[in-house]
């Protein structure tokens, strides 16, 4: 497309390649949180340094995934360890740091172990395209993280890019200290790529099943 400035001359319309802009998204894509980070704690999901309140149904586009250790050091996280696709995150033995006296104390007047398992989920806005980073070292919210990944896994048997479009959801979780919360992300729609909705399947769900049980035959589930 072109148009004329006030002298005549022909101009284009089109977006530079050279305006700074790719260069930038690439930037942000290199960090490990990309735009506001989305936690959950007792029922509740908030974002951001301000915590602000994020409600219960908010639906989100699960973008990808990272597992990773983190380590801790003085109250700040100093290190992380990720894993490499198509392997196993390391051993916590395998780590190092595991000199109890040494180890900062935590909250509960104990020694804590300086490594968190960690798991995140880079989330997108459908409407505004702005970025969330949901982090979690709790038990329940790596589950929730993993069932997320079953799932996807199991529809790119048949759609090979799609992506979920989650609600975020909460439940009840029993543990050894008794009843607590953890996060779901109920998948509300599969998206491709570019935000166009899945078909229908092309397959039955069984023959779906198949598919994605031969994949994983064939290499290891990448989350």
């Amino acid at each position: 497309m072109s148009a004329y400035d006030g002298n005549g001359n022909q101009r284009s319309l089109l977006v530079p390649s050279t305006d700074g802009w790719d260069d930038a998204a690439k930037d942000a894509s290199d960090r490990l949180i990309q735009g506001q980070i989305l936690l959950f704690a007792d029922w509740r999901y908030t974002a951001g340094k301000e915590r602000e309140s994020v409600a219960l149904g908010r639906r989100l586009i699960a973008r990808s995934t990272l597992h990773y250790w983190r380590r801790w050091e003085g109250g700040k996280i100093v290190q992380h360890i990720l894993r490499q696709p198509g392997k196993k995150l390391p051993e916590r033995d395998a780590l190092g740091y595991d000199d109890r006296n040494e180890w900062d104390i935590g909250l509960d007047g104990e020694p804590q172990d300086p490594w968190q398992e960690t798991r995140s989920i880079l989330f997108e806005d459908p409407s505004t395209a702005e970025l969330y980073t949901f982090v979690t070292t709790s038990g329940g919210g790596r589950s929730a993280v993993v069932t997320l990944g079953d799932q996807i896994w199991r529809v790119r048997a048949v759609h090979a890019d799609a992506v979920p479009l989650v609600e975020l959801q909460a439940a009840e979780m029993k543990t050894q200290h008794g009843p607590k919360s953890k996060p779901v992300f109920r998948v509300v729609q599969w998206l491709t790529t570019d935000g166009t909705p899945v078909g229908e399947r092309s397959v039955s769900a069984k023959e779906a099943k198949r598919l994605a049980d031969d994949r994983e035959m064939g290499d290891e589930i990448p989350f």
